[in-house]
């Protein structure tokens, strides 16, 4: 498995794993009645099936016994968080359950892989590990609402985390990871005939979160980097998230408040939308990259610099797409 003929064809039956899975999984939901409606929180214009995801899920399940160390613990966890979000896709499932369920699987991982315990100690590692995976999986769920940008930025991030950290596991995580992302995008983009679903946003951020904490270690003095190639999807997540907290609303309803939210209500198309943060990813990817290996402080100053111009960024096209007042249906959504 080290060498590189064989990840390449790991990937590619990865790919063609998480296509079909999801395209079979497709025609079970749509018998099923697994359907997202439209309504005035969502983008999508005509009822689709949902947890098409479930694909990218049982793919990285597959792959746990190659992991090494902590392999029956990835795949405790992963069970754990994707479980929740596929139980919620096919039966609404309470938030604070579902919650319970994901803590339990990001402190299963964490309990294995934890964040730099050269660094702060095993318990505290185990702690902000488990922290990582929570957020991951969580902000990951809030940015899945527009076509192909939940998977088109864990294909970039993916690959970056493994070079920024390169372990045996990390590799093999990142490939198959990606290709299973891979996978799954002709049925989400440029048009959406399947969502990922609760189970596909959860196991691609629990992937995410689980090589960061793979690659930390191996990183060094460049860890902070690691923060680089999702940044797109965090800054919007997090910005988001404070914004609704200090206007002290529910953090855990669903709403359309996210900047990709805004530009489609605003006109803009989802493979616009796409596109843009997927130009950010590989800006970010790129700084990334090319830091990496550098002493301090470079790698935590970089890091810093373009997360602060992340934000003004932000800032500035907020203005441009103002939150939407509540409605109905707000104009200018684009089909997915």
């Amino acid at each position: 498995m080290s060498s590189q003929l064989p990840i390449v064809w790991l990937a590619l039956a990865s790919m063609v794993a998480s296509f079909v899975l999801a395209a079979s999984w497709r025609v079970f939901a749509l018998r099923r009645g697994h359907v997202d409606q439209p309504d005035a929180r969502r983008l999508h214009v005509q009822p689709t099936p949902r947890g098409g995801g479930i694909g990218i899920a049982l793919v990285l399940l597959a792959l746990a016994p190659w992991l090494g160390e902590g392999a029956a613990a990835f795949a405790g966890g992963l069970v754990l968080c994707a479980g929740a979000g596929l139980v919620d896709d096919l039966r609404p499932l309470p938030p604070l359950a579902k919650l319970l369920l994901q803590a339990a699987g990001a402190l299963c991982l964490a309990s294995a892989w934890p964040l730099l315990p050269g660094l702060w100690g095993v318990g505290p590692g185990i702690a902000l590990g488990a922290l990582l995976v929570l957020a991951m999986v969580n902000l990951w769920n809030f940015m899945d609402g527009a076509n192909g940008l939940a998977a088109s930025q864990a294909l970039v991030a993916a690959p970056v985390l493994a070079l920024l950290g390169p372990t045996p596991a990390a590799v093999l995580l990142a490939a198959v990871l990606a290709a299973a992302s891979l996978g799954f995008l002709p049925l989400n983009f440029p048009r959406a005939r399947l969502f990922l679903g609760d189970v596909g946003s959860h196991a691609l951020g629990y992937g995410l979160a689980a090589l960061a904490l793979l690659a930390a270690p191996a990183a060094g003095e460049g860890a902070w980097l690691l923060l680089l190639p999702a940044s797109a999807m965090l800054l919007d997540a997090s910005l988001t998230l404070l914004s609704r907290l200090r206007r002290r609303q529910v953090l855990w309803q669903a709403h359309r408040e996210h900047l990709y939210q805004r530009a489609v209500a605003a006109g803009w198309s989802h493979a616009g939308v796409c596109g843009l943060y997927l130009g950010w990813a590989l800006a970010a990817s790129l700084l990334a990259l090319s830091t990496a290996g550098r002493p301090a402080p470079w790698p935590w100053l970089l890091t810093l610099l373009a997360l602060v111009v992340g934000i003004i960024l932000h800032l500035l096209l907020s203005r441009r797409w103002p939150r939407p007042q509540p409605q109905p249906q707000p104009p200018g959504l684009s089909p997915r």
